[in-house]
């Protein structure tokens, strides 16, 4: 058995994956490991570069998209590791980071999981921590009440902004880019639910790895860079109705179909409304940074944020007014 099994979840990743890759093989060196690469359908090189530059690697090649759920399912059913780490392609591990959560579970035998500190690419510190989502939350994150500047502000309990990220410390869950979870625990509680396409399945994980006695901790001496985003913004349309279906997966199953059926009659309307005042002033900041404020970086993000609630508007409408 090893300490440690890496899974990495790609899609049309090549290039951030290599880097990835090199800085695991770099960085990593008092623990022993395995790495498993699950590749979903990428049609890039991916494959063939995982092939030729680290054939040490486990390398999963699916012919279709499962999902970051049941692709992680797919190495966690191989893993031979003490420790199982779910890592994104899109991140660079920074010296004895690995070694650092391994050596913390070992001194903490209460831990079920950890996360570390994760930075941007400027080098600030990501606001990685969670608190489980609420009906409250959902509303002031995702519909037009958190347009309304006197309620914006606590959408900020959610991701709790206010977190200092200098020491140890237990928290409720943490993002899922690069979260370390001790085998037997996983065991214990079951692996992702697949029900998950992408997006909350790790606040799912940690929520059940909690409820059976388990700890969560931040531990900030491991540190890893970040990037975000690599391959939503490859393709956002359709990103929209996923996340739609995460999020109600998510209440559905801890809050109760009732409560949550009551919840979507009031979040359905408050969503459109956002979305259609997100699209106008995402409209305007196209116009703003292609004439007034030339900014070809914020503008690409508009541009790709338009395409998303268009998307949604022109095919998923109907299922999520009356199906979803």
């Amino acid at each position: 058995m090893v300490d440690l099994s890496i899974c990495i979840v790609n899609w049309n990743t090549e290039a951030v994956l290599k880097d990835c890759l090199q800085s695991v093989l770099q960085k990593t060196q008092k623990i022993s490991y395995e790495i498993f690469v699950v590749d979903n359908a990428s049609k890039d090189r991916s494959v063939e570069m995982v092939k030729n530059h680290f054939p040490n690697a486990c390398l999963i090649v699916n012919q279709r998209n499962k999902g970051f759920a049941a692709a992680n399912n797919q190495a966690i059913r191989l893993a031979r590791g003490r420790y199982i780490l779910f890592l994104n392609p899109d991140t660079l591990i920074h010296e004895g980071a690995l070694d650092t959560m391994v050596q913390f579970m070992e001194k903490n035998p209460e831990a079920g999981a950890i996360g570390c500190k994760l930075l941007n690419a400027n080098g600030s510190v990501q606001h990685s921590i969670r608190q489980s989502p609420s009906f409250g939350v959902a509303l002031l994150e995702s519909t037009i009440l958190g347009r309304i500047p006197l309620l914006r502000g606590r959408v900020g309990d959610f991701k709790t902004k206010g977190f200092f990220f200098d020491k140890v410390k237990e928290v409720d869950a943490v993002c899922g880019a690069a979260l370390l979870v001790r085998k037997d625990v996983l065991g214990e509680v079951g692996p992702m639910d697949e029900e998950y396409f992408m997006f909350i399945e790790e606040l799912d994980l940690c929520l059940r790895i909690k409820a059976k006695g388990n700890k969560i901790y931040f531990i900030p001496d491991a540190q890893i860079t970040h990037y975000g985003g690599e391959s939503r913004n490859q393709n956002p349309e359709g990103l929209t109705m996923i996340g739609l279906n995460s999020l109600f997966r998510y209440f559905n199953k801890f809050e109760g179909p009732q409560r949550t059926y009551l919840f979507k009659l009031f979040y359905k309307p408050l969503f459109l409304s956002g979305l259609i005042f997100d699209l106008v002033f995402d409209f305007l900041g196209v116009v703003k940074y292609s004439t007034v404020r030339r900014n070809p970086l914020k503008l690409k993000k508009k541009i790709i944020k338009i395409h998303g609630m268009l998307h949604f508007l022109k095919k998923d409408l109907g299922y999520f007014i009356f199906k979803l």
